[in-house]
């Protein structure tokens, strides 16, 4: 029984030695496998996750400040409607002789009495004559508009920030947490 006490205790510590070294033999060999996995990694994240990510951030901000410069042609018919007021004075030149044949009432003087006939004059033409108008010109006219009209709109401005801002925020956590992960394992072996 002592024999089988010591044999037993002397296989315990050969197979605790044993599965220590194994342990040690695979964890090593996991550490030595992983590293080139642990590079590809790391060599990810600088190489296209990182520059993916501001770009993708840059993108955004651009897409804030970006411009729509083009032209808008108008080709219309307006139609306009109006009363326009006329009231001053001006003076109109005659172009010709006009001749005028009006009807005439002569008083005469002393309570002579009175004589109806009628008066026959010509006005020579260069004639300039002053005249006051006053009248309402009613307006009603269909006028044709036709031109290209320049545009310049800046996107952020004219309410795409809000959506812009909204974008960048939803993907700023991921971008900040990738580029507080390290860029790399170096290991110092002294």
């Amino acid at each position: 029984m002592e024999r089988l006490k010591r044999f037993w205790g002397a296989f315990k510590d050969i197979a605790i030695i044993f599965s220590f070294v194994v342990n040690f033999v695979l964890v090593v060999l996991l550490l030595v496998m992983s590293l080139p996995a642990l590079r590809a990694a790391f060599a990810l994240k600088t190489g296209l996750v990182e520059p993916l990510l501001s770009d993708l951030d840059a993108a955004f901000v651009g897409l804030g400040e970006a411009t729509i410069d083009t032209e808008i042609r108008i080709d219309k018919h307006i139609p306009i409607q109006f009363d326009l007021p006329l009231d001053q004075d001006t003076v109109v030149v005659l172009r010709q002789s006009v001749p005028l044949n009006l009807p005439a009432s002569f008083v005469l003087p002393g309570g002579g009495g009175q004589i109806n006939g009628s008066v026959s004059l010509a006005l020579p033409a260069g004639l300039p004559l002053p005249v006051r108008l006053s009248m309402v010109v009613p307006v009603s006219q269909t006028i044709p508009i036709q031109m290209d009209v320049p545009v310049h709109i800046r996107l952020g401005e004219a309410g795409l920030n809000p959506a812009v801002e909204e974008l960048r925020a939803v993907f700023r956590p991921l971008k900040e947490q990738v580029e507080n992960l390290p860029d790399g394992i170096e290991f110092q072996w002294k």
